[in-house]
């Protein structure tokens, strides 16, 4: 196990183990073998639980280049000053891609979406719930204006639970979108209702409600384009 002397912020030296150098780089998510560079220290005293050993270390990609933080803490009740890696930061955000039919259909779920996921990726939960909830909430209302442009005026109006049980025709749309709106209004509400459920599962259900919503796009569109069979030649 790697060893380094290093200062605490009283200026005492101390010699600490630690395990591995970071194999990530949480600037552009690639695999890498980490760069350590020349600055490294302590929080507190080796010894403390709630010390942590940072080192700045560089990702070694030329795209990429960028610095960052490699935390470790000490186990709790581990006498050896041996540090095990924790996080790395800053972790910038790589926005997911989206289908085209979806964004097609709502482009600005795509804005919606990719800032709660932003939330979400820097554990700001109590952000990123909501965030989904209105994301989910422009998707299935876009998505109904597009299959009925003459109601877009009351969609808009009404409430999401109102344009999935009335307006909504495919069926596994409905099903997914439904339950991904009981979970949504849970993130928003003060009492949740579905306590064995997190955010990981709306997620799961906004992303089925996104799958069915690029079939139920893709099927109308080949059904209009081949209405029927051609006849074979004579």
């Amino acid at each position: 196990m790697p060893s380094i002397q290093v200062q605490d912020p009283t200026g005492e030296t101390h010699r600490v183990e630690f395990d591995v150098k970071p194999d990530t780089c949480p600037r552009c998510h690639n695999a890498i073998d980490a760069t350590p560079m020349s600055s490294v220290g302590l929080t507190g005293h080796a010894a403390s639980d709630d010390t942590t050993l940072e080192f700045v270390y560089r990702c070694p990609r030329h795209k990429c280049g960028r610095l960052f933080i490699a935390g470790y803490r000490r186990p709790r009740g581990i006498s050896r000053t041996v540090f095990e890696h924790q996080w790395s930061a800053p972790t910038d955000y790589q926005a997911a891609t989206l289908p085209p039919e979806v964004i097609e259909v709502s482009p600005q779920f795509k804005v919606i979406y990719g800032q709660a996921a932003k939330a979400d990726a820097w554990k700001l939960d109590q952000i990123a719930g909501p965030g989904y909830r209105k994301a989910l909430e422009f998707l299935v209302k876009d998505y109904c204006i597009r299959e009925k442009p003459a109601d877009a005026v009351a969609i808009r109006a009404e409430l999401l639970g109102k344009t999935i049980t009335n307006r909504v025709t495919d069926p596994s749309v409905k099903a997914c979108a439904t339950r991904a709106a009981w979970l949504g209004n849970d993130e928003t509400h003060y009492e949740r209702r579905w306590e064995e459920k997190d955010i990981a599962d709306l997620k799961t259900l906004i992303q089925l409600t996104m799958n069915w919503v690029v079939s139920s796009v893709l099927t109308k569109q080949y059904m209009d384009e081949m209405p029927e069979r051609p006849k074979p030649p004579r």
